[in-house]
């Protein structure tokens, strides 16, 4: 079974903590759209930060006197709108290149349940392919356009690594914020210390 870890790199002082409670953020990109009827927004953190890292890959347990706590699995809960809209896309901001040629991530896309994921807005989950050439100024892009994914509520993005690897994958991170994982020991999901969450996140396109 490939385990998956999911490591904190913090060096965090007051300036550089931020509030992700709005996590609704306008946004200005190239997803053409009728501009008059709808509006494009990014749900979830958008930080390009090395100050604050999330990898995956290593021991959640800061506690060096105990056993480690590995994790399998983490969930990015997202404030989203309260009428329909569809999901554009979801973005990995990485705070630096892969250090390898590419690696295989499990994307779900999760309905909410008492503040947990718990059903999935796709047929099936998708693995992608994240190559060190597609990463355009550390971020990485995936398209979901062409599957028409439509909600009306709060949801979550689930990743699962497949791939082994020996060193951290990192993520800039993101306080204040909610992010859920799972350990290799536990069905249950928990709440990550300091409220630091990867900044992966979701463009949706919204009718005004």
């Amino acid at each position: 079974m490939i385990k998956i870890y999911f490591l904190i790199l913090c060096f965090v002082s007051i300036v550089n903590a931020q509030d992700f409670k709005k996590d609704t953020i306008e946004l200005k990109e190239t997803i053409l759209y009728d501009k008059s009827t709808f509006r494009l927004k990014r749900l979830g953190s958008d930080t390009r930060t090395k100050t604050v890292q999330i990898g995956i890959n290593s021991d959640i347990n800061m506690k060096n006197d105990s056993e480690p706590k590995y994790i399998k699995e983490i969930s990015i809960p997202l404030n989203a709108p309260k009428k329909e809209f569809t999901i554009q896309r979801v973005n990995f901001n990485f705070s630096n290149p892969l250090k390898v040629d590419s690696i295989i991530i499990r994307l779900d896309l999760m309905t909410e349940h008492k503040g947990n994921p718990n059903e999935s807005l796709l047929k099936e989950p998708i693995d992608i392919v994240i190559r060190k050439k597609d990463q355009h100024e550390n971020i990485f892009t995936y398209d979901l356009r062409d599957l028409n994914i439509k909600y009306a509520d709060d949801f979550q993005i689930k990743l699962m690594l497949l791939t082994k690897v020996d060193k951290p994958i990192y993520f800039s991170g993101a306080l204040l914020a909610k992010c859920l994982y799972k350990t290799e020991q536990s069905t249950n999901w928990e709440k990550s210390p300091l409220g630091i969450t990867p900044a992966i996140n979701a463009d949706i396109l919204i009718k005004r």
